[in-house]
C-alpha cells in the first residue's frame, strides 16, 4: 500500500474512542442508575427487581457474546461491531423512556444496553488504540478513558437539566437516545482498523508500514489460557470490577435510603459528578505511570485505593465529609480500573491474541459487574440495610489485590509473556 503522507490518523482514532467511551460508559453506564429511584417510586418495584434486569442482561451478553465480539474484531476490525453497539445503546435509552410496569420489558431494554456496552464500549476501543499506539499506549489509553470521566462527571447535571426541560425522566431519556444515535453513527465512519491499512505506522513513526504497522503474529489462545497469569488477571479483575459495579449501580438507591428524597437526588448528582471528575485525574496519572512503572504494581495500588474507599459509604448518613472523601478516592481508582486491564493483558501476553483475551476477560468481568449489584440490592431488601453489601464489596476489592499481586515477573518481564513467546517461537 502506498504510504499515507497525511497526518497520523491515530489521533482521530483516539478522538473517536474518547467520545464513544464518554457516551457508552460515562453517560449510559453511570447515568442510567439515576433513574432507578424514579422507577421504584412510580412502579413500586423492589431494588432487587431492577438490579436483576441489569444482572440478567450482563450474564447473558457477556459470557455468550464477549468472546464472539473479540473474535469478530480480531478478523473484521472494530467498526462493524461499534456500529451495532451504537444502535443498541441508543435503542436501550429510548426503550427505558417507554417502559411501563412490565418488568420483562424493562429487562429486554437492559439486554440492549448491555449489548451496546459490549460492542461500543471498552472492548473495541481498547483494541483499536492498542493497534494504533505502541510506545504511547498507556498515555493514549489514559486519555481515551478520560472520556468516561468527562461523561460520568457531566451526565448527572445533564440529566438534571433534561428532566426539568424535557417533561420528566422519560423525556430526558429520549433526548439522550437521540444524542447517542446521531453522534456515534456519525463518528464511527472514520474508524480505521490499523495503521498498516492506510500506509502508516503505530505512534505516527516514520517506519515501513508493512514491518511496523502490520498485524502482529498470531498467538495460540491455548498457550495463554494455560498460564497462571491469565487466571489471576481474570479472577482479580472480575472481583474488582464486581465491587465497582456493586457500588455504582446501588449508589443512588443507597443515598435514597440514608438521606431525604430531595437531598438524596441532589447529593447523588454532586457525588457522582465528583467521583467521575476524580476519575479523570486517575486515568491521566495512571496512564502516565503505566508507561514508566511496572503495571502490576500500579494495578495493586489502585485496587487497594478502591477497597479503602468503599467503607467510607457507611458514614454517609452522619458524616457528610465521608461522601466527598469516598468520591475522590474511589473516583481516582475507578479512573484506572478498566484502563489497566488491557494494559496488563498486553504486557502479560502480547498483542497477537489481545482481542480474544480481552473478549474472555470482559465476558468474565461482566459476570461480576452483573451479579454484584443484584446481590447487594437483594441483601438490602432482605435486611433493610446496605451495610452487609458494602462490607462484601470491600472484601472483594482486597481479594482482587491478592490475585494481581500473585502474578509472577522475572527481570521486569511477566513470566507468562516469556512462556507464550517461547512456545510460539
Amino acid at each position: 500500500m502506498k504510504p499515507d503522507t497525511q497526518r497520523f490518523l491515530g489521533w482521530r482514532m483516539l478522538a473517536i474512542a474518547f467520545v464513544f467511551m464518554m457516551l457508552v460508559v460515562g453517560f449510559a453506564l453511570y447515568g442510567v442508575p439515576r433513574y432507578y429511584p424514579d422507577w421504584v417510586k412510580e412502579f413500586g418495584w423492589k431494588r432487587a427487581d431492577i438490579q436483576f434486569g441489569n444482572t440478567l442482561a450482563k450474564l447473558i451478553v457477556g459470557p455468550l457474546f464477549g468472546f464472539l465480539a473479540g473474535w469478530v474484531i480480531d478478523r473484521r476490525g472494530p467498526r462493524g461491531v461499534m456500529v451495532f453497539g451504537a444502535i443498541c445503546a441508543a435503542a436501550a435509552l429510548l426503550g427505558f423512556s417507554l417502559v411501563g410496569k412490565s418488568l420483562p420489558l424493562l429487562y429486554g431494554f437492559f439486554f440492549l444496553n448491555a449489548m451496546g456496552y459490549l460492542c461500543a464500549g471498552p472492548l473495541p476501543n481498547q483494541i483499536l488504540l492498542s493497534h494504533w499506539f505502541t510506545r504511547m499506549r498507556g498515555r493514549v489509553m489514559g486519555i481515551a478513558y478520560v472520556g468516561i470521566g468527562v461523561g460520568g462527571m457531566t451526565v448527572p447535571w445533564v440529566i438534571h437539566v433534561l428532566v426539568e426541560r424535557c417533561g420528566g425522566w422519560r423525556g430526558s431519556l429520549q433526548a439522550l437516545a437521540g444524542l447517542f444515535a446521531v453522534v456515534m453513527l456519525a463518528l464511527v465512519i472514520g474508524v480505521r482498523r490499523r495503521p498498516a491499512d492506510v500506509g502508516q505506522a503505530p505512534d505516527g513513526d516514520l517506519a515501513p508500514a508493512l514491518s511496523s504497522g502490520a498485524r502482529p503474529p498470531p498467538v495460540r489462545l491455548g498457550r495463554i489460557v494455560r498460564t497462571s497469569a491469565f487466571w489471576l488477571l481474570t479472577i482479580g479483575s472480575l472481583m474488582s470490577i464486581g465491587a465497582v459495579g456493586g457500588v455504582m449501580q446501588n449508589l443512588a438507591l443507597y443515598l435514597a435510603d440514608v438521606l431525604p428524597e430531595a437531598e438524596a437526588k441532589m447529593t447523588w448528582t454532586r457525588i457522582a459528578s465528583l467521583t467521575l471528575f476524580a476519575s479523570i485525574a486517575g486515568r491521566l496519572v495512571v496512564g502516565w505511570l503505566a508507561d514508566r512503572v511496572c503495571k502490576k504494581h500500579v494495578m495493586v495500588g489502585i485496587y487497594i485505593l478502591d477497597g479503602s474507599a468503599i467503607p467510607l459509604l457507611l458514614l454517609a448518613g452522619t458524616q457528610p465529609w465521608a461522601l466527598y472523601a469516598f468520591a475522590i478516592c474511589f473516583g481516582f481508582g475507578l479512573g484506572a480500573e478498566y484502563m489497566l486491564i488491557p494494559l496488563m493483558a498486553g504486557e502479560c501476553f502480547g498483542l497477537g491474541a489481545l482481542s480474544r483475551v480481552m473478549g474472555i476477560i470482559i465476558a468474565t468481568d461482566s459476570v461480576g459487574e452483573a451479579t454484584m449489584p443484584y446481590v447487594v440490592a437483594a441483601m438490602r431488601d432482605a435486611s433493610g440495610s446496605y451495610m452487609g453489601g458494602i462490607i462484601l464489596l470491600t472484601v472483594l476489592s482486597y481479594a482482587a489485590v491478592v490475585a494481581i499481586a500473585l502474578i509472577r515477573y522475572r527481570d521486569g518481564v511477566p513470566e507468562s509473556r516469556r512462556a507464550v513467546e517461547a512456545a510460539d517461537a
